[in-house]
């Protein structure tokens, strides 16, 4: 048996040639039926596999007759985040193709070269969000005084953030529920699509240093104190803490963290007679400043991906996805659902494409929405492929 590996720009071209040919004028979207869609998309598929470096592998055996057999199979070689819908074109012989954007995490010229980096597109899935789910840990005890500063620590962060989240931001923040604190019955009583949204924001707070004590500044005279008189002392100042904050953003479904941060703070209490203690204005001013920087990098982060949905149910023609009326969706829209994300680099295989399902939103509730196909064959869909929208950007 031989089994090679190899870049082959030959095959490359002939499969080219074969299935997409030349491309025409631009066809508006409307005009096509459901089958011409995903029939068009299938083929965009295709054209975006052979736009990177492609791997081609071939055994060979000797059957039990004493004939050679031969099989080869065809791998883009890049690796693909999420795929745009751009719009629709005719190739050489008048048929639909879909213009499709893909994003990757590596783009190589060719296979063995080094990659370059990706180059990210501001182009906007429509009014799609990320959503992020955030959850927020202390970890050890806090004492009586440290818990308020922690909480008022929480509350600082949050806000500054919603407020970065706004109207231009490619994500939302949305509160947690504590599923780690559920028993089993618990979750299936009390599991909902919230416990399902596709992006984790998490954040952790360990103490570095024990809470400063409040010391008696004791005021100097050049004046003598008379007799059995105590030195006057200025007021105490307020306590503090250090803190260590980390964040993490990670995908629902992944095992690594898309983006880490940490920082130190030192945390300073205002002073307050009247009630528990909380940050002072310069701790404040230090937790915006940080936050901000936090803002960028999620931006930047999200601002590259489109917004890609998973199945969270499937039962024939009827599919969930696991984003809703809260990330943009809303009933009407159509969506592509794939086996995964490598459907890109895997386009050449045989049968992968023809497994795609084109499905439209019936109803749409705040963090999932239910699809009917109206395209291809929903036999084939499992609970964890991946759907996009499939509309096309203006």
């Amino acid at each position: 048996m031989q089994r090679f590996s190899a870049p082959r720009a030959g095959y490359r071209a002939w499969i080219a040639a074969a299935l997409l040919g030349v491309s025409a004028a631009a066809v508006g979207a409307d005009t096509l039926s459901p089958d011409e869609r995903l029939a068009a998309i299938r083929k965009g598929l295709v054209q975006a596999a052979l736009e990177g470096p492609t791997q081609v592998s071939a055994t060979q055996w000797i059957d039990a007759s004493g004939a050679l057999q031969e099989s080869s199979s065809f791998r883009a070689g890049m690796e693909v985040r999420g795929v745009r819908v751009l719009g629709y074109d005719a190739d050489a012989q008048g048929d639909p193709l879909a213009r499709l954007q893909w994003v990757g995490a590596e783009r190589a010229g060719s296979l063995g070269a080094p990659a370059k980096q990706p180059q990210c597109s501001a182009a906007h899935d429509g009014a799609l969000q990320h959503l992020l789910a955030w959850s927020w840990a202390d970890a050890g005890q806090a004492d009586a005084d440290t818990a308020p500063l922690l909480a008022s620590l929480q509350a600082s962060v949050l806000a500054q953030l919603q407020q970065g989240a706004g109207a231009p931001a490619r994500w939302r923040l949305v509160a947690r529920p504590g599923q780690s604190l559920r028993s089993s019955y618990q979750q299936a009583l009390l599991g909902s699509s919230l416990d399902n949204i596709p992006w984790q924001l998490q954040f952790q707070t360990d103490l570095v240093a024990a809470p400063l004590p409040a010391v008696s500044v004791v005021e100097t005279s050049s004046k003598s104190h008379g007799a059995g008189a105590a030195p006057a002392s200025a007021p105490a100042e307020p306590q503090g803490v250090l803190v260590r904050l980390r964040m993490d953003l990670m995908g629902s479904t992944q095992t690594q963290v898309a983006l880490q941060s940490s920082t130190t703070l030192p945390l300073q209490a205002e002073d307050n007679n009247w009630g528990p203690p909380s940050l002072s204005a310069s701790t404040r001013e230090q937790v915006a400043a940080q936050v901000r920087v936090w803002t960028r990098e999620l931006q930047q982060h999200l601002g590259c991906l489109p917004v890609v949905a998973d199945v969270v149910q499937a039962a024939g023609a009827q599919v969930r996805i696991n984003v809703g009326s809260a990330a943009g969706v809303r009933v009407g829209d159509e969506w592509v659902v794939a086996h995964d994300k490598t459907v890109v680099q895997r386009a050449l295989e045989p049968g992968v494409v023809d497994h795609t399902v084109l499905a439209r939103v019936q109803a749409v509730g705040p963090y999932h929405a239910e699809l009917r196909a109206i395209a291809g064959n929903p036999n084939h869909v499992k609970p964890r492929w991946t759907a996009w929208s499939a509309k096309a950007l203006r």
